[in-house]
């Protein structure tokens, strides 16, 4: 196994801090490269001007998450969603052809088909200074924050969810085939079965058993976020075996959570509830030999905003760990 961080913009002091505390690579937005926010594609230029920065640093590009804007009219099922699908092609294919001589070290492109990923704010969340020392901590309370709880899709029933989230999988998993580029699909965080006016599709393993088995290729798969799994209350290492066994973990996000949905709370790596040496053993298991990387980091007092400090910590909680597991 490998460690990755989520760079976000792909900065050259990002990079650099990366491969000081011992990261294997990193992943990016679109947005690391601007024009992306005004055409919302990615060139091949693009991408070969990325992966020369991350190679320039003894870094793999892990993946490449595309945002929830760039396909916000297929997620709200609109004409123009053909407008979107036609742009995240591009971006496949512009991975592809940047890693045409190393198809296997192509970064997976990220996927979020929360029905709301577009919209702005995340209801349900708030930053509490309860933890350790006063550390903050992300807090999710479903019921205290019931009030604020918007509907910026509408009402969207489950069968008409899982029509639009199909349609994305209909049209880009053939370009994914063709152009040798994984599609790593994170589930529904908060995953939560109804989440401002929709029933969620992609909450837990019967979610995203459907995504993978509706659409079975080499290239449709998982980025398995072991934190959001256990917020819904699942077995994680049962799904990771179930998933690891079909090579349908691509790419995992690792947090610890403590209490599930409706009530939860990040915390520590060492201090949730779930067991991350089950959960690692079982990622041996499978023989995953992927990037594990941490997702959200606690606030320590002094930290940056990217959290330098926090993700330095987890990054050395996650070498221990898999040094100890051999």
């Amino acid at each position: 196994m490998k460690i990755g961080l989520r760079s976000h913009n792909g900065a050259e002091d990002r990079l650099l801090y990366a491969q000081q505390i011992g990261a294997d690579g990193a992943s990016i937005w679109g947005w690391a490269v601007p024009e992306y926010l005004e055409r919302q594609y990615l060139t091949s230029d693009d991408m070969r001007m990325l992966r020369r920065r991350f190679e320039k640093y003894d870094l793999a590009l892990t993946g490449v998450g595309i945002g929830g804007q760039v396909v916000k009219n297929q997620l709200l099922g609109l004409p123009d969603r053909e407008a979107d699908i036609a742009n995240v092609a591009r971006t496949i294919r512009s991975i592809g052809e940047a890693y045409q001589d190393q198809p296997e070290n192509a970064p997976v492109l990220i996927i979020d088909q929360r029905i709301t990923y577009w919209a702005e704010g995340r209801p349900g969340y708030t930053n509490l200074p309860v933890g350790r020392g006063g550390t903050v901590l992300l807090d999710f309370d479903a019921e205290a924050h019931a009030s604020e709880m918007d509907k910026p899709a509408g009402d969207v029933p489950y069968d008409e969810a899982w029509s639009r989230i199909a349609y994305f999988y209909e049209h880009l998993v053939p370009v994914a085939e063709e152009a040798k580029v994984r599609l790593a699909t994170h589930p529904d965080d908060p995953p939560l079965p109804h989440y401002r006016g929709v029933d969620q599709v992609l909450t837990g393993f019967d979610g995203l058993k459907k995504v993978v088995d509706s659409f079975p290729s080499p290239y449709n798969g998982l980025l398995f976020c072991i934190g959001t799994m256990q917020e819904a209350g699942e077995d994680v290492p049962e799904l990771i075996r179930h998933f690891g066994a079909q090579n349908k973990i691509f790419y995992v996000h690792f947090r610890n959570v403590q209490g599930t949905v409706p009530r939860y709370r990040e915390v520590f790596a060492s201090e949730g509830d779930g067991d991350m040496i089950a959960n690692f053993k079982a990622l041996k298991e499978v023989g995953f030999t992927g990037f594990v990387v941490p997702d959200h980091h606690p606030g320590i007092t002094g930290d940056t905003d990217w959290t330098h400090m926090s993700r330095a910590w987890h990054v050395g909680y996650l070498k221990g760990l898999i040094q100890a597991l051999g």
